[in-house]
């Protein structure tokens, strides 16, 4: 098989992960996010529910599927960054080179905000924040390991992302979803940086 071709295994798995994500998403859209169960979503995709919790931890993942990717490449990035770069400005440019595989789908987009805020399960940032600031929190962690205010350092790095990301969102729903979330991240990120020169 050519290099950079898929195998078949390969393609098997991408397709049962996109039956199960497309099953989750129509249940969502038809019953709502809270009364939808795993199991559900598994006895319709034709699974079992293990088989859903190898391709997605939590019913909330299925609203993210592309989390996990970006959490990997900006951790990646982040520590390609000069070591003598502060942590803040590496964590800022590091966000600039993921941000263009943030998804772009506002249609998706819009339709995730509007299922999780009438759940139980609270707003669409939730789930989404907190994995970005533990990750946040992690990458600052190692870079600072030696440091005796690291763990300051790694919660004050987590709470300013999680701000730029809640301010990102509100811009974005204020301008009734006609941009994207990557353009007002990017545009809160620039923001950022101005304010530390």
């Amino acid at each position: 098989m050519p290099d950079g071709q898929p195998t078949l295994r390969d393609r098997k798995k991408d397709a049962t992960r996109q039956l199960i994500e497309d099953v989750a998403w129509d249940l969502f859209s038809t019953q709502g996010f809270d009364a939808t169960t795993v199991q559900q979503i598994a006895d319709r995709a034709n699974v079992a529910p293990r088989t859903f919790f190898r391709y997605f931890p939590t019913k909330e993942a299925v609203l993210y599927p592309e989390l996990d990717g970006l959490l990997s490449r900006l951790a990646e990035t982040f520590a390609e960054r000069p070591r003598d770069e502060p942590a803040l400005v590496a964590m800022l440019n590091a966000f600039d080179a993921v941000n263009g595989e943030i998804s772009t789908d506002a249609g998706r987009q819009l339709e995730r905000h509007e299922l999780l805020k009438r759940s139980t399960a609270g707003s669409s940032s939730t789930f989404v924040y907190d994995r970005i600031g533990a990750a946040v929190a992690a990458m600052v962690r190692e870079r600072h390991h030696a440091e005796p205010d690291v763990e300051v350092r790694a919660r004050l790095a987590a709470g300013l992302v999680s701000t730029v990301m809640t301010v990102a969102t509100e811009q974005w729903l204020a301008r009734g979803g006609n941009t994207t979330i990557d353009e007002e991240a990017r545009c809160c990120m620039e923001i950022l940086r101005s304010l530390m020169v």
